[in-house]
C-alpha cells in the first residue's frame, strides 16, 4: 500500500514532489547563470573548449552513479554512453561547434531517462531536475552564443 498521506494538512502529495523538483530545478539554473560571464570572458575557441570540457564532465558524471549502482551491466552501460557524450565534446572542438549543443540536449533526455529507470543508474531523484534545466539552458545560450 502507498502512502497517499499529504507532508501537510490540506497539502495534495504532488505538491510535495513539486517543490522537491523545483530547489534543484532552481540551483541548475542559478549555476547556468553563473557561467555565462565565463563565455563572454574568453575568446571563441576557448568559450568552445569550456564548453567542451563541460560536456565531457556532466557526461562522466553517470559513471559515478553506474559504478554506485553495483550493478556490473548498469556500469558499463553508463560508461559507453558517457564516451559518447566525451565524444561530442571531442567533435565540438574538431568538427563544429553544433556538437555541443545537441550534446547537452542530448544529456538533458539521458537524464530524463533515469527517471524511474530500472535498467538505468539510480540516481539522486534531486539530480535530473538539476542537470535537465542546466542541460537544456546551456544548449539553448550556445545556439544563441555561437550563431550571433
Amino acid at each position: 500500500m502507498t502512502n497517499t498521506r499529504p507532508d501537510t494538512p490540506g497539502q495534495h502529495p504532488a505538491q510535495s514532489v513539486h517543490r522537491t523538483m523545483a530547489a534543484p530545478a532552481w540551483i541548475g539554473f542559478a549555476l547556468f547563470v553563473v557561467t555565462i560571464p565565463a563565455h563572454f570572458l574568453l575568446e571563441q575557441a576557448d568559450s568552445l573548449a569550456f564548453a567542451a570540457v563541460t560536456l565531457a564532465l556532466i557526461g562522466g558524471a553517470y559513471i559515478g552513479f553506474g559504478a554506485a549502482d553495483g550493478r556490473r551491466s548498469v556500469f558499463w552501460s553508463e560508461l559507453a554512453v558517457a564516451l559518447v557524450f566525451g565524444a561530442a565534446a571531442v567533435a565540438g572542438l574538431l568538427w563544429h561547434w553544433a556538437a555541443l549543443p545537441l550534446g547537452l540536449a542530448l544529456h538533458a533526455l539521458w537524464d530524463l531517462a533515469h527517471h524511474n529507470a530500472v535498467r538505468l543508474a539510480r540516481v539522486p531523484h534531486w539530480y535530473i531536475p538539476f542537470c535537465v534545466v542546466f542541460d537544456l539552458m546551456a544548449a539553448a545560450f550556445l545556439v544563441l552564443l555561437y550563431t550571433r
